[in-house]
């Protein structure tokens, strides 16, 4: 299946835009993962620990794998305590607070509950067709994806660089994303372990409706503590806590409860199952879906008439509003003409 490229192919330096990919995935541990980055791509394989391993100078550039400590750095555990009426880090053991012990035990057990993760790295819009090599080398020695347990909430992780690194477009894509959710939710097919967990908890209405609005036209600092009062933690579909921290690493450093943010230049889009092991699933498939984000918040027209229509309708609370709304962004896409390449 072919990549198909966004409206925007350059950033505003004039260079081609560049995307990231993480693969969740178990099955098979990270030496023989790395062994399929060495057969497809070369390189030298560098590893210190079981739980952390690289794939140094291939052709396409160096390869992180390692144990997905999001649930550590995150601090995903401490919901279930909080909403038990729990704070761990006030209740101390000896010397030691309650909330350190868990993490120490749910360090040393980590490879049990946790997937491996493989982060590519970032590659030209123009050249997306090299991750596929990867996920056909690590079906064919049978890594598991997210529908072979019912307890795999796996995912595939996809950081489209931002074409301009301003507000404005960081406030167009998150209108685009929020409108497009409920078609994007409903085509991936998204599994039950991933739609029971917390890790991709959609935006709430009411942020949704702020947004929306057309009078809503933020600085950065104020759509960062906007975000924030709706969306305290970095489980969305779209995170966008790493642009913020590489746009003001100040401000979001001094956010409470988000757990440990790594600044990048690009959208964090979370939602996408990881079928590594579905002969007929294909990452190009995935960042196709992404691409009509892309498509609809680079339209600013279409950006601003759905926006209102969406508002519009939402209003009327009707119970089958996310099926009316999923059939208007169908017959959008389908009728829209072809962007131009900027």
């Amino acid at each position: 299946m072919e990549f198909k490229k966004p409206p925007v192919i350059l950033n505003e330096k004039g260079e081609i835009r560049r995307v990231g990919f993480e693969l969740e995935f178990a099955g098979v541990d990270l030496q023989k993962a790395a062994t399929v980055i060495l057969q497809q791509y070369g390189g030298e394989y560098v590893t210190t620990d079981k739980q952390k391993q690289r794939v140094n100078n291939s052709s396409i550039g160096d390869f992180c794998l390692n144990v997905d400590l999001r649930l550590l750095s995150e601090k995903k555990y401490t919901v279930l305590f909080e909403k038990l009426g729990i704070n761990l880090a006030t209740i101390n053991i000896g010397n030691t607070s309650l909330d350190t012990v868990i993490e120490n035990v749910l360090e040393s057990g980590i490879t049990t509950v946790i997937p491996y993760e493989i982060s590519a790295p970032s590659l030209p819009i123009t050249e997306l067709h090299q991750i596929e090599r990867l996920r056909q080398g690590l079906q064919e020695i049978d890594a598991k994806g997210t529908k072979s347990s019912i307890l795999y909430a796996f995912a595939m992780h996809i950081n489209p660089e931002l074409p301009e690194k301003n507000v404005q477009t960081l406030l167009a894509y998150t209108r685009a994303f929020v409108m497009l959710y409920p078609w994007l939710f409903k085509v991936s097919e998204i599994a039950i372990a991933r739609r029971i967990s917390s890790f991709i908890n959609p935006f709430p209405a009411a942020y949704i409706r702020f947004i929306l609005d057309e009078q809503y036209a933020p600085q950065l600092d104020q759509f960062i503590d906007d975000y924030y009062l709706l969306n305290p933690d970095r489980n969305r579909p779209l995170d966008l806590y790493p642009v913020f921290a590489w746009l003001n690493a100040e401000k979001v450093n001094g956010l409470k409860d988000i757990g440990k943010v790594s600044p990048r230049p690009t959208f964090h889009y979370r939602l996408p199952n990881s079928l590594i092991d579905d002969p007929d699933w294909t990452i190009a498939q995935e960042w196709n879906r992404w691409v009509e984000v892309e498509k609809l918040a680079c339209d600013p027209g279409a950006l601003a008439e759905l926006s209102k229509e969406y508002l519009r309708i939402s209003a009327m609370n009707l119970t089958n509003f996310e099926e009316i709304w999923i059939n208007k962004m169908e017959e959008w896409m389908q009728s829209r003409p072809l962007p131009s390449q900027l």
